[in-house]
């Protein structure tokens, strides 16, 4: 944050900022149409916070603070209990275990649902039909960070303004090809469908709702209380520009002018362009297109990264990685014992990252092999990647999706 003081609320501050007001109108039509949600006897209204495993942890404590700590009328304004696939624990961030109070099956009817980001089971069928269901009886369904892909994946986005956590705006974009995803909103209200940026604009994204809901003056009581340094003024006049909206993927563009290059022709244009992406960027770049299933342009994209830095043990493992993915097994253990060898050489890797790639590789190998599921002393947690199918040799952080793997004794 700019500062560690808190405006004090004065009067233009009190009044109802445009982007509240756009709110408001938005939500008034989307409610228009469908009955009213039941509130609470006491008046409060149910807010159901998804969890699973690898939740990002501020993206739901920080709305979840909002509304446990805003006052209505008649006491607390809002209930708020954390609800998962199922009622087994879930960690967060590697460190903090939590208990959902309620499955998606038992779940009492909430009149908000927020789906934070983080390890995003975008694809897991039971979350995806939840969200669907739930979309069409509450009065606002609210993603912060990443956590849109699930809105995305679940048909919610189509033709609507949205944005994500910068990391995943691109992903956003080739999910749902209708949608406008800016670039410059701290969050974007449809009315029914609320998008937060990244991280901490959970919070914003809250206090907008209980602005939308209960009115500024209770959303500034909100934020002082939690002596968060809220700028809705700010907010709003970022959200008075044009919106910067982000165009077809840089990745797929990029791997769409190399296709078919052989390894000297590729290397010589990438030479020459303006600003050649790093190594870093090329990987999150053919990371974000395979895990959305596109799988040529993914391996475009790491041909291209194992080509331009030749003597990096990540490029070739990622190569190996997708082709694995896409089920050429002579190429992907081509690349794994490429990776492996390149390890030995590279002194001046950090000591994680290299046990993370020998285990990645190493694996691999086995896993080519002929090695079963079962033969694998350690396997990673559900996460809904393709690691939750996938055995390893070592311990330590899953290579795909960060978690930390679990011995399969423990498992079992």
């Amino acid at each position: 944050m700019e500062s560690d003081t808190l405006p004090p609320p004065t009067k233009k501050s009190m009044r109802l900022l445009p982007s509240i007001l756009v709110g408001l109108a938005l939500a008034s039509t989307a409610i228009a149409q469908t009955p009213p949600v039941a509130e609470n006897t006491d008046g409060s209204r149910n807010v159901a916070i998804l969890v699973y495993p690898g939740v990002e942890l501020l993206d739901f404590a920080g709305p979840g603070e909002v509304f446990a700590a805003t006052d209505g009328k008649q006491g607390h304004a809002f209930r708020v209990f954390t609800v998962a696939e199922n009622r087994e624990p879930v960690t967060s961030e590697g460190f903090v275990k939590i208990t959902p109070q309620y499955s998606v099956a038992d779940c009492p009817k909430p009149a908000i649902v927020v789906i934070p980001g983080g390890q995003v089971p975008s694809h897991n069928p039971i979350l995806l039909a939840w969200v669907k269901d739930r979309s069409k009886d509450t009065e606002i369904v609210m993603s912060v960070c990443n956590g849109a892909l699930l809105l995305g994946n679940a048909g919610l986005l189509k033709d609507l303004e949205v944005t994500t956590h910068k990391s995943a705006l691109q992903s956003l974009s080739l999910i749902e090809p209708t949608a406008r995803v800016f670039t410059n909103r701290r969050y974007v209200d449809n009315g029914r469908i609320i998008t937060a940026a990244g991280i901490s604009a959970g919070i914003d994204g809250a206090l907008h709702v209980v602005a939308r809901l209960h009115g500024e003056e209770t959303a500034w009581a909100t934020a002082r209380y939690m002596e968060y340094d809220w700028r809705p003024d700010e907010i709003a006049r970022l959200h008075e520009q044009p919106g910067s909206v982000v165009e077809e993927a840089p990745g797929s563009v990029l791997a769409k002018s190399f296709q078919g290059l052989d390894s000297q022709a590729a290397l010589v244009k990438y030479k020459a362009l303006p600003k050649a992406p790093t190594e870093a960027e090329l990987n999150r770049m053919g990371y974000s297109l395979l895990n959305l299933g596109k799988h040529e342009p993914a391996i475009t994209l790491f041909r291209l990264a194992a080509c331009a830095f030749p003597e990096s043990s990540n490029a070739s493992d990622s190569l190996s990685e997708a082709y694995e993915v896409t089920g050429d097994k002579e190429q992907s253990k081509r690349f794994a014992l490429e990776a492996l060898a390149l390890l030995e050489k590279e002194k001046a890797r950090p000591e994680k990252n290299r046990q993370s790639i020998h285990n990645a590789a190493a694996s691999r190998l086995a896993r080519l092999a002929g090695k079963t599921l079962a033969e694998f002393p350690f396997i990673c947690g559900p996460c809904d990647n393709r690691c939750d199918k996938l055995g390893f040799l070592e311990a330590g952080s899953c290579p795909i999706c960060g978690m930390e793997l679990d011995p399969r004794s423990k498992a079992e």
